[in-house]
């Protein structure tokens, strides 16, 4: 395999990468060099047209620096509980941030000049909130804490 996950996926799979990343069809759209009713059209099933291959690179280079960002997350959370537990102590509450625009994001990050990169921490934040184990997980944004296992005491997440 030469690592293109679109080699396997559909239109329905490029509009829910693209919505689980939180892109508009409007951006996808000007940093592919087309105009957003192309978009819509790669994305609906009237139409046979399929997304072209560098609107796949984008969202999929972005699924994977929000997948990688989320694995980060998971780790470090899941190593800094196990060592708080050796230690004895209950490990802290973990905040997962949440941006809530790009002018947010542009003011904590003005060395990174690409805009669209909120986008891929909300989708990291998410992936990593969902990928902590399912005995941490109540139905409520805070998870409780727990001592049957749970990596994580606590999880929240919130907006900056």
């Amino acid at each position: 395999m030469d690592g293109s996950l679109s080699r396997m996926r559909g239109k329905a799979d490029f509009r829910l990468m693209r919505e689980l990343l939180g892109l508009p069809q409007e951006w996808v759209a000007k940093r592919v060099g087309v105009d957003a009713r192309t978009v819509r059209n790669w994305e609906s099933p009237r139409y046979f047209y399929p997304p072209k291959r560098e609107a796949w690179d984008l969202v999929e280079g972005l699924w994977r620096r929000a997948d990688g960002k989320a694995a980060g997350l998971v780790e470090i959370a899941s190593s800094a509980a196990r060592v708080a537990r050796e230690r004895g102590v209950e490990p802290a509450p973990l905040m997962l941030a949440y941006w809530r625009d790009a002018a947010q994001w542009a003011k904590a990050h003005p060395e990174d000049g690409d805009a669209g990169m909120w986008r891929v921490e909300n989708a990291a934040a998410r992936l990593a909130a969902d990928r902590l184990p399912w005995a941490c997980r109540s139905r409520s944004r805070t998870r409780s804490p727990r001592r049957d296992g749970c990596p994580l005491s606590h999880v929240t997440i919130g907006g900056i």
